[in-house]
């Protein structure tokens, strides 16, 4: 269910639809932006209004966003609110737009290809110049955009013709470009909102990495909810990766991490935890340097080292309950289980195993014949820690 949400109302008949994109360009983001026209069409809008806060983006969704603001049945303006960034692809969706605008304080270019390829620098500062001279904006800007890295701050980018205005908020944009004053919210439905949150690089990578923590955990000390939990955040995240066309060093190496925490239950000190989540750190790393036009930021490192420390404290965790369980006595040693009597708790279907108590305690229970739930037995043998059972 799509929930639209009034912002300011100027008792006008006619209005303009909203939306607001925080963060990196991503599947998500190119399914909101399609959304929002086609709401916006279907309604009779004046308009789209896209208020841009962003440091990059992935280059498919960026291609998909540029092609549905030019082909949009109603004009799309940008706005780049105070103190707010439209660098690398947010750079190409202001320079698409029918008429942008930045707040005080605002940037936009940086949009230089990392890592840094001459071919792909010329394709897309080629790109950014056709979008320029479509919108009526300084094409030379838009070249040295991409080929230099320039970034240009509010009013450098009005004074060469790179956007229309500067205002200090919505309303006096509207006013600039002569749009209605009555603002409507578009809201992005569930699903929308699960793309949202699954295809940020770091919301995908902190989301595999807490399914296999959770995953393990579970198999630690079985519950079914963190071994479904877990399951269900893995199965997110990597269908996050595959929508965001990760290249398969970055997903092999994200599966070795993961594969190298697992490890933590058979032996390790905590460390291999804190292995596996440098490795799948790598394959995040990875997947950044694959794209050209978004970059690992100075918090997106810090929730690293955080969720890294994190996991190595898990494992840690886990090697501390598997040392305790190990130090603690059994009240039945499997030397004097020999000649014990106990019931079966499940069923014995030979070669299938089954379980059977004995004292206080259940033990792991085959027989030559089969023995169901009830049935009183006797140890015949031990088996590391098996035991052979005979019917009573």
């Amino acid at each position: 269910m799509v929930v639209v949400v009034p912002l300011l109302s100027a008792g006008q008949s006619d209005k303009v639809i909203i939306m607001k994109i925080e963060g990196p360009i991503t599947e998500g983001v190119a399914e909101y932006m399609a959304n929002t026209i086609r709401y916006a069409h279907a309604n009779g809008a004046s308009g789209v209004l896209v208020v841009l806060n962003t440091d990059g983006g992935f280059l498919k969704p960026t291609e998909k966003i540029v092609t549905e603001i030019s082909s949009s049945p109603v004009p799309v303006a940008v706005f780049v609110p105070p103190g707010g960034r439209a660098f690398s692809a947010g750079t190409f969706i202001l320079m698409a737009s029918d008429k942008a605008c930045m707040g005080p304080g605002s940037s936009i270019g940086a949009a230089e290809p990392r890592p840094k390829d001459e071919k792909v620098s010329n394709a897309l500062a080629s790109w950014l110049k056709s979008l320029a001279k479509s919108s009526g904006r300084n094409e030379t800007a838009a070249e040295l955009f991409v080929k230099e890295n320039l970034a240009l701050a509010s009013d450098e980018a009005l004074r060469y013709g790179v956007v229309d205005c500067v205002a200090k908020d919505i309303k006096s944009f509207l006013d600039e470009i002569g749009w209605p004053a009555n603002i409507e919210e578009y809201m992005p439905d569930l699903r929308i909102s699960i793309l949202l949150l699954i295809t940020d690089p770091i919301n995908t990578w902190v989301l595999f990495l807490a399914g296999v923590v959770l995953l393990l955990l579970g198999l630690a000390h079985p519950t079914y909810v963190l071994e479904g939990v877990g399951a269900i955040l893995v199965i997110l995240s990597l269908y996050a990766l595959g929508l965001m066309e990760a290249n398969l060093a970055s997903i092999l190496l994200m599966l070795l991490g993961a594969a190298t925490i697992f490890l933590e239950l058979k032996m390790g000190h905590g460390f291999l935890a804190l292995a596996g989540a440098i490795i799948a750190s790598i394959g995040l790393f990875l997947l950044y340097e694959s794209s050209p036009l978004i970059s690992l930021g100075v918090s997106a490192e810090v929730i690293v080292v955080v969720v890294v420390t994190l996991a190595g404290l898990a494992g840690f965790y886990l090697y501390k309950i598997r040392e305790a369980l190990l130090r603690k006595p059994s009240l039945l040693s499997p030397d004097q289980l020999i000649g014990r009597k106990g019931i079966v708790r499940v069923s014995i279907n030979p070669p299938k195993e089954g379980v059977v108590l004995i004292g206080s305690e259940l033990w792991t229970a085959y027989a030559d014949e089969p023995l169901r739930e009830g049935d009183r037995v006797k140890v015949v043998s031990v088996k590391g820690f098996k035991v052979k059972v005979v019917r009573i």
